[in-house]
């Protein structure tokens, strides 16, 4: 009988070191996860294409995408990795826009120089440009 008791405190307390242990690690923030050096410039905040459609991307803090391929909304999450932007595949509406080239739909990876984000496919070829909005 005592051999059982023990087996199930050590199992209960086995459990709450887990749980506390995935408590802790949520506490961190999406902030804690973005480079925070002074020597590189933020990449949140809206980036803009004068292509037709106005294509758009607005980085948020909380490592989220949203906007436009100049045609249907567009939406993902992304990771910063050096200096290159991942994203993730988006979630977008259907539309069809006749003349309107979607090319932002189609980002991979991504870079910052300054005011300037290079875009770049799946297959790292360059296929647009966008210019951190004023």
């Amino acid at each position: 009988m005592e051999d059982l008791m023990r087996a199930r405190s050590g199992i209960f307390f086995g459990a709450l070191a887990i749980g506390a242990a995935f408590t802790l690690s949520a506490c961190t923030s999406a902030s804690d996860r973005i480079p925070q050096s002074t020597d590189e410039p933020s990449v949140t905040g809206t980036w803009k294409s004068d292509d037709a459609g106005e294509p758009h991307l607005t980085l948020g803090e909380d490592l989220t995408a949203t906007g436009s391929d100049g045609c249907n909304g567009i939406s993902t999450t992304y990771t910063i990795d050096g200096d290159i932007i991942e994203f993730k595949s988006f979630f977008s509406t259907l539309k069809g826009c006749q003349g309107i080239d979607t090319w932002l739909s189609a980002v991979s990876t991504a870079s910052v120089n300054g005011d300037t984000m290079t875009v770049l496919d799946r297959s790292g070829e360059e296929i647009g440009v966008l210019h951190r909005a004023s």
